[in-house]
């Protein structure tokens, strides 16, 4: 069971994170550098990505049983994230941030089946994703 110190710390951590997200939206509605700070908002939402696959990397590694098939799945965000990335040279920001957006909510989707017990965090990384989901979504529309 984790400490009601280090939930604390987490809470504000991942808070903070949505810092640059709502930095770089607001650079987009407020057309401050608005295609710079589109570009850096998809690179720090892959970036995000990588770092939730890195959270299921870290919990397979502690369980008992044979961890290989979360293992796996541990690298799906980073790959679709660097996918994206590279991919940036042919397919417009706006497909990026559709293609992350939905990432981003399957991902919630699979961490609620396999982290259900952890209710803790399900509910933190609910509210998050859901503010970067909406944060897509705006980027989304004023993109259109």
């Amino acid at each position: 069971m984790i400490q009601p110190q280090a939930v604390s710390t987490a809470q504000r951590l991942g808070y903070a994170g949505l810092i640059p997200f709502l930095a770089f939206t607001f650079g987009g509605l407020l057309d401050v550098y608005a295609e710079h700070s589109l570009r850096l908002f998809v690179l720090y939402s892959a970036l995000i990505l990588s770092f939730l696959g890195g959270v299921q990397w870290g919990l397979a590694m502690t369980r008992e049983d044979s961890p290989t098939r979360m293992l796996h799945w541990s690298m799906v965000p980073t790959i679709i994230g660097l996918l994206l990335l590279f991919a940036g040279v042919w397919i417009t920001p706006l497909t990026m941030l559709v293609v992350l957006g939905l990432t981003h909510l399957f991902w919630l989707n699979f961490e609620k089946r396999h982290l259900g017990h952890h209710l803790w965090y399900i509910e933190l990384r609910s509210r998050l994703t859901f503010t970067v989901v909406a944060l897509h979504v705006i980027l989304i529309i004023i993109s259109l």
